[in-house]
Parts: structure tokens; sequence; C-alpha cells
């Protein structure tokens, strides 16, 4: 047990070192190639910021998987389709920051690169990469294995398109996913789900160090599409595994969660980046366009248009995740599933309140 404290540890510093190499060359190749992010009425920023970032953490996680899969309690060959997806999904993202794919072909293939993951159902902890049973969730037991591929698919989608459209200022990303991923590090500890507290470790290890490229005057870089799309196949693989794992993990037993409540937990964990690419997509349709258009709608920017920086931006709505999570954690004792569900459909709608509230406001 303490000789993975050891790991953890170890991993930790030599990421820190790792990122740091690696994001001061990106910003070289970059600045040299004149991989930049154009300035649009919808940019939070002026001028041209250099992108593409995310496969500088692509890269990290497949050289991790190679240097750390000999290691004892580790399992990284069994994340082999996985890893190899997430990469592939993080060049199609770069390739979208820079030749503006439509949404149609970007989904097509990212569609593609999902559906090969899910029908691989590989995990290191079992048979825990496909939703085939919700354990009671809204009344709803086992599923059967189409519907659970295709609704599996849906989640990946779902979830990588909303951490997409949180790359949008300085900070947010990288602070969102360290939080929650220090969160999702304490749930496969707790767990002993030793190859993904890893790389929960990796992933903030490297975010902090892009948090210091991220708000840099003199070398700013963002992790454009192939960072966002990348970070969220990730959440939601382990959004997954939280999910399809819980009749058998500790921390079900050890703060007695119901299983049924599950799933709200796990959406509870990204409350946010759901409650906001819900309510830009509502907003859209409510004014007759379509629910795919872009715009300057989300939280980020109405923050930002109200004169909030982007790190108090970031640690505004990253605080709102937090206290939503904390207030249906303590809530979900004392209801089930429909109730649970409802509760939180009722905090996003005052949410969503408020922000168009804010939004409107002189």
């Amino acid at each position: 047990m303490n000789s993975i404290y050891i790991i953890y540890g170890a991993t930790f510093f030599f990421i820190l070192l790792l990122a740091r190499f690696g994001f001061a060359r990106h910003y070289i190749l970059a600045k040299n190639y004149n991989l930049v992010k154009g300035y649009n009425s919808r940019a939070s920023h002026k001028g041209q910021v250099y992108t593409g970032a995310g496969l500088v953490i692509a890269f990290i996680i497949l050289l991790s998987a190679i240097v750390l899969n000999n290691v004892e309690s580790l399992f990284f060959e069994k994340l082999s389709t996985i890893i190899g997806a997430s990469v592939l999904i993080a060049v199609v993202g770069l390739y979208d920051d820079f030749q503006d794919l439509r949404a149609f072909q970007k989904y097509i293939a990212l569609g593609f690169l999902v559906a090969m993951t899910v029908y691989s159902g590989q995990s290191p902890e079992g048979d825990y990469g496909i939703i085939t049973n919700l354990n009671g969730f809204l009344g709803i037991y086992d599923i059967g294995y189409l519907p659970g591929f295709f609704f599996t698919c849906f989640i990946y989608l779902s979830i990588m398109n909303a951490i997409n459209l949180i790359d949008g200022i300085d900070g947010y990303m990288s602070i969102f996913s360290s939080v929650l991923f220090a969160i999702l590090f304490f749930i496969n500890d707790l767990n002993g789900y030793y190859t993904h507290s890893i790389i929960s470790i990796i992933f903030i290890a490297s975010m902090i160090v892009f948090l210091k490229h991220n708000f840099s005057r003199r070398k700013k870089l963002f992790v454009g599409d192939s960072g966002s799309l990348f970070l969220g196949f990730w959440i939601a693989n382990f959004l997954i595994l939280f999910i399809t794992s819980a009749p058998v993990a500790n921390i079900v037993s050890t703060f007695s969660i119901k299983l049924e409540n599950i799933p709200v937990l796990a959406i509870a964990l990204i409350n946010v980046p759901v409650l906001d690419t819900l309510r830009v997509m509502a907003v859209r349709v409510l004014r007759k366009k379509s629910p795919f258009s872009a715009d300057r709608n989300h939280l980020h920017h109405i923050l930002i248009d109200k004169n909030i920086s982007h790190l108090r931006t970031s640690l505004i709505l990253c605080l709102i995740n937090a206290l939503n999570l904390i207030f249906i954690f303590l809530l979900e004792p004392s209801f089930n599933s429909i109730e649970l569900t409802g509760v939180y459909i009722a905090i996003s709608l005052i949410w969503f309140g408020f922000f168009e509230i804010l939004k409107n406001r002189n």
C-alpha cells in the first residue's frame, strides 16, 4: 500500500518536469510554425494566441503509459485502446483548430473513435467500459448491450462537447480539470483503481504547469480543441467507470451511497459545463437558431462581459460547480434517484435564471 503512494509522488514530480519541458518546446514550435488561434467576435482574447498545446498532454499520457506499464499494481496495457483513441481524438482536435472542420465532419470522426473505444470495453478494473445497468436510476435497471453501447457513446460525445465549450478564457480549463481530477483521484484511490489514480495525477500535474503558460503574457498557450476534446474524452471515461463499477466500489460502501443515485452524482461532478451546454442550446432554440450555432452566450462570456477578470471568472464557475456538487452529495442519502434528479434540475434552473438576469442587466 505504501509503495503506491511513493509511485504517486514520483509520478507527480516527473510529470511536472516533463510538462514544463513539453509546453516550453510546444511554444517554440507553435511560434515557428504560426500555430495561432485567431481573434473573432466570440473570442475573449484579442490578437493571436498560440494553441494546440493539448497535444502535449496527449503525448505525456502516452509516454507515461510506456514508462509505467511494468509497475506492479498498474495495468496500462489494458488501457491501450483507450489511450490510442484519446491520442487520435487530440489529433482530430488539432486539425480542427486550424482547418475549422464542420461540426458534422468532426463528430463523425469523434463518433467512430468513441464507438471503437466502447466496443473494446477495456478497463484495468474489469468489464466496466459500457453502461448496461443503471442500478435503479429513475427505476431503470438492465438496459442490454446494444442500448447500453449507444447510450455510452452518447455520454462520451456529450461530455466531450460540454468540456470543449469551457475552453474560452485563461485558467478555466486548467483550474476546473485540476479540481475535478483531484476528486476523481480520491475516488479511484479509495476504490483501488490505481491505474486511473495515476492518470488523475498526470492530468493534475500537467494542468498545473499549463496554468502558468495559460496566464503568461509572453508565452501564452491554449490547449485548443486538441486539449479540450482529449480531456473531455478522459473525463467521460472516468465518469463511466464511476457509474459501471458502483456495485462493487469501496466509495459506495464507505459513504453509504445509494446505487440508483450514482448517475446523478456523476453528472453533478461536471454540473456547470453541463448547465452551460444545455443553457446555450436552449437559448439558441428559443431564438429559432440552430442549437449548434456559435455565439457569445456562455457562462464565462457573461461574467467576462461584466468586467470580471479571467482568473476570477474561472474561480467563480469552479466554486459554483463545487458548491452544487457538495449540495447534491449531502442531500443524496435522503432522496431516491427521481427526487434527487428533480433537485438537480431545480438547482440548474435557478442558475439558468441567475445568469440570464445577470446577462440582461445593464
